[in-house]
């Protein structure tokens, strides 16, 4: 073995050793190394120079060799110890972190369906209330026909009422799916339970329905026992022009009147065993949309109760649609659920008198219930939605 240790020998030592690699500066590798106390120890007492004596060269080599070697490899095991610890801690904050992360996860999830569960019981609440008042849009009849009919309430209210029935009832009953409204009322007017629903007898009327064109002609068998104007109005509210006709002689065949079509009412509310019905008030008739609109307040009695709610003020305009405007912007959730929504049907039946669509404006939500407000409001079919099963087999 060579024992023979120059400089060369020892470069190529140290070039034979694991190289280190570390991105960090000088001074905070001497940071680390001075605040681990490697620069705290005694320093080594050498003897006097006159009692030194000279050590070969191999000796001294071996010695340099060993130290390099120790305090490279020691420095490569400090910096490593520190990577470690490093990685340790950036570990357990990133474990920190992540299962904040998860709480923070976990807390939002459990907000969200805190969320969900309150707007699902939101949507429980309303769909839990009675359906008072509620009309007939569109979308709501399908492929089925709108049956309408004016229903006697107690004090001789007039309820306008409707019963949306399917296409295969029609064809079963009537034969065809699209009836006219004189073939259903001769055929389901005898049918209606009124009194089974709290109302007073007072169809079918006692005569005949015949309808030509546009026309309905209804040829009374006595005319002075019969409901006139208003209640028939509601119940063939589809046709321009009512004839009414006497029957009782040939000398009478000669029209009662022709009912005028040009007065329209605005719908108040009236209460009927606990439920509320959209009616007309008849203290006051209008002619334009706007004023049977602003004619909604101001005459309430203990009969007719307003369906605006009390201290909501507009103004109603009209072009190509009819314009209500709040006064001050309407925020619909701080309302009672049921008193807005007969508050905004409300105005909608009463423009439909006129055959006009709504735009309201100034209302905070765009989309509320089944109302979207950047639109023009459907105009309804009929007021008073009742169940199929009024009609009995």
């Amino acid at each position: 073995m060579n024992t023979k240790w120059d400089e060369e020998n020892i470069e190529k030592l140290l070039t034979q050793a694991p190289k280190i690699q570390d991105h960090r500066s000088k001074e905070e590798i001497f940071a680390k190394l001075q605040a681990a106390g490697a620069f705290e120890e005694e320093p080594v007492q050498q003897p006097p120079v006159t009692q030194r004596k000279r050590r070969s060269y191999k000796w001294v080599s071996s010695i340099a060799v060993a130290a390099v070697v120790t305090c490279g490899v020691g420095i490569s095991m400090f910096i490593n110890m520190e990577d470690e610890h490093d990685k340790a801690s950036n570990i357990a904050m990133q474990n920190e972190n992540e299962q904040g992360s998860d709480n923070e996860a976990a807390e939002t999830e459990a907000m969200g369906g805190a969320s969900t569960f309150a707007a699902d019981d939101v949507m429980t609440a309303r769909t839990a209330i009675p359906n008072d008042s509620s009309p007939v849009y569109e979308d709501n009849v399908g492929d089925g026909e709108v049956f309408t009919f004016s229903l006697a309430g107690e004090e001789d209210v007039s309820i306008p009422s409707a019963i949306v029935i399917p296409r295969e009832k029609l064809v079963e009953d009537l034969g065809k799916e699209k009836p006219s409204q004189a073939e259903m009322y001769n055929f389901y007017a005898p049918k209606l339970d009124e009194k089974g629903f709290g109302f007073e007898e007072q169809h079918p009327i006692a005569g005949e329905v015949t309808e030509d064109g546009q026309e309905l002609v209804i040829a009374l068998e006595n005319p002075e026992n019969q409901p006139m104007d208003k209640t028939i109005k509601e119940t063939f509210p589809q046709y321009d022009e009512i004839l009414l006709e006497k029957g009782a002689s040939a000398s009478d065949q000669i029209g009662l009147a022709t009912m005028s079509l040009g007065q329209n009412y605005s719908y108040y509310l009236f209460t009927q065993q606990d439920k509320k019905y959209f009616v007309q008030q008849p203290e006051a008739a209008y002619n334009h949309v706007d004023e049977a609109i602003l004619g909604m307040t101001g005459h309430a009695t203990e009969k007719y109760e307003s369906a605006i709610v009390e201290g909501i003020t507009f103004t109603v305009t009209t072009a190509d649609y009819v314009h209500v405007k709040f006064d001050q912007p309407l925020d619909l959730e701080t309302i009672d659920y049921v008193q807005a929504k007969h508050m905004l049907e409300g105005m909608m039946l009463t423009a439909a008198t006129f055959k006009q669509q709504i735009i309201f404006e100034n209302i905070v939500q765009t989309v509320w219930d089944r109302f979207d407000f950047t639109q023009p409001q459907p105009i309804p079919v009929a007021p008073n939605e009742l169940p199929l099963d009024i009609i009995q087999p």
